[in-house]
């Protein structure tokens, strides 16, 4: 019993020792280690300009006489404490914060290699140039990467690929160019890619469909081309897909159906062709749709009425024909509607008035006949209306009057009636008017007066008659007055000289009668002024000489 005794305590001691000396070198090793991260920021610090040494200042080692090495491993020497580093608990570092703190340099004497348990790298909004080093593969525990907002320029490194714990990738807004890698697809996990405002160029990688965890994908704003990857329809977890501002060409792909998840989908000012497919409109979670300046053809699908989560739908500047849908009116979310520059035909249906959340309502330059909806603001929302250049006939809207949200109205160019006094009422927020060529009539009220922030006033080639209201010249934010081609009476009121801000006056081809004010004079920013074809008399004011930036003056036919 007593041999056995003394060789468990033998053991006892031994199996101690082992676990001391494990300890100790564990504690050695993870030292070690912090040194060695703390020694690789220092040297990536003092390859860096001068501005981001002040940012920096806490990264420094202990001064060279200072040689014990376990001094070294219980001093600052660790980088824990340093700004925008933190550290797991046995102090390496996981994690490096420098987003916008001035940082100019490049990323070539950053030693990648000794930070083996980095998990996440923010250097976004700095002045950061030269390339992606290929190294940066040696990050092989990163999580998130965001090198957006420099001026890194050259290829996407291929090897990025090999970061396969990656879920967040933003390289957007640098100097990038070349293709993007096919390797990328290799990121199973990623979560997030942002690739935008590059100088990226050729297809999109097919193999992005095999991302099937990507909730996230922004190409915007580079030079891609090629058709949009079939594949892509694989993504059905992707909640935003933005493609805008490249040369895509061929047709939405019907596959986009397949996104279920989907709620915001921009792809704007790019050469697709081709009809909407209806397989987008069976996508109940879309709230944003940006389809401006395409080659679409066709008409928008019956089926768009299916999309009652839409609350933004832009199809402007396509080649989209055909009547508009009815079913328009089942979205019930909808606030903003472009669809202008397009060859819609027939008339706005009535179930437009259904839309109590619209505030955005833009038709301009189709081909739409007809009346508009009399109820238009009977929300009392909208503040853009615009159904200029089309052949509308009918009056202006009755609910017009009492919408004091309008803040920007177009209907020239149409077959509008009405009578002017009437139909408009009162409108703090409107800056933008333009009712010309139409067949209304009636007098100019006083009230527009009251329309204090008003830039641009367009009433002409119309049938207006009366007087212009002194209170016009209290409009002083007002650049634009064209009452032209009316058959206006009386005189030029002198208040019109407090438009001081005045660029454009156009009143020609009306019975005006009396001399010019000569206060007009004081109108020093005008360019541009039409008064022929008048009853205008008595001499031309000397004041009009101080008409610095006049170049082009019309009073002939007087």
């Amino acid at each position: 019993m007593g041999s056995a005794s003394a060789f468990e305590k033998v053991c006892s001691h031994i199996c101690f020792a082992f676990i001391t000396l494990f300890v100790a070198l564990s504690i050695v090793a993870h030292a070690s280690t912090s040194f060695e991260e703390a020694d690789a920021l220092v040297t990536w610090k003092a390859s860096l300009q001068n501005d981001a040494q002040s940012q920096l200042s806490s990264w420094t080692l202990l001064p060279n006489n200072a040689t014990n090495f376990s001094t070294k491993l219980n001093s600052s020497t660790s980088p824990c404490t340093w700004i925008g580093i933190s550290c797991n608990p046995v102090g390496s570092v996981i994690k490096i914060n420098l987003s916008r703190s001035s940082l100019k340099g490049s990323l070539h004497e950053f030693s990648f290699s000794s930070f083996i348990n980095l998990e996440y790298v923010d250097l976004s909004q700095n002045s950061l140039s030269g390339t992606i080093p290929h190294q940066i593969s040696d990050l092989s525990n990163l999580i998130y990467l965001n090198l957006s907002i420099n001026q890194l320029c050259g290829k996407i490194p291929p090897e990025i690929a090999l970061l396969t714990n990656l879920k967040v990738l933003c390289l957007g807004i640098n100097k990038l160019y070349g293709s993007i890698p096919q390797e990328i697809g290799q990121l199973r996990s990623l979560n997030v890619l942002a690739l935008q405002s590059n100088y990226l160029d050729g297809p999109i990688p097919p193999s992005l469909g095999n991302l099937i965890n990507l909730g996230y994908l922004c190409l915007n704003q580079n030079s891609l081309s090629g058709s949009i990857p079939l594949e892509l329809g694989n993504l059905t977890n992707l909640v935003e897909l933005y493609i805008n501002n490249n040369s895509l060409a061929g047709p939405l792909p019907r596959e986009i159906g397949n996104l279920k998840s989907l709620k915001c989908l921009s792809l704007q000012k790019n050469n697709l062709v081709g009809s909407i497919p209806t397989s987008l409109c069976e996508l109940g979670n879309l709230t944003y749709i940006d389809l401006f300046q395409n080659s679409l053809s066709g008409a928008i699908p019956q089926e768009i009425g299916h999309l009652k989560s839409l609350v933004f739908l832009q199809l402007s500047v396509n080649q989209l024909n055909g009547s508009f849908p009815t079913s328009i009116g089942e979205l019930s979310q909808l606030e903003i509607f472009y669809v202008r520059d397009n060859q819609i035909s027939g008339s706005i249906p009535q179930e437009v008035e259904n839309l109590m959340k619209l505030t955005v309502f833009r038709v301009a330059r189709n081909k739409l006949t007809g009346y508009l909806p009399q109820n238009i603001c009977q929300n009392g929302l909208l503040r853009n209306f615009t159904a200029n250049g089309n052949n509308l006939i009918g009056p202006i809207p009755k609910s017009l009057r009492n919408c004091t949200t309008l803040y920007r109205v177009r209907l020239e160019g149409n077959q509008r009636t009405g009578n002017i006094s009437e139909v408009f009422g009162i409108y703090p927020n409107l800056y933008y008017i333009n009712i010309a060529n139409n067949k209304l009539h009636g007098e100019i009220s006083p009230n527009w007066g009251k329309s204090s922030i008003l830039t641009n006033l367009e009433f002409g080639g119309n049938g207006i008659t009366g007087t212009i209201p002194s209170e016009i010249g209290d409009i002083t934010k007002l650049d634009v007055l064209d009452l032209s081609s009316n058959h206006l009476v009386g005189e030029i009121p002198m208040e019109l000289g407090r438009l001081t801000s005045l660029v454009k006056l156009v009143l020609s081809n009306n019975q005006l009668s009396g001399g010019i004010p000569s206060e007009v004079g004081f109108l020093t920013n005008l360019d541009y002024v039409d008064l022929s074809n008048n009853k205008l008399s008595k001499s031309i004011p000397g004041s009009i000489g101080n008409f610095s930036r006049l170049f082009h003056m019309d009073l002939s036919h007087n």
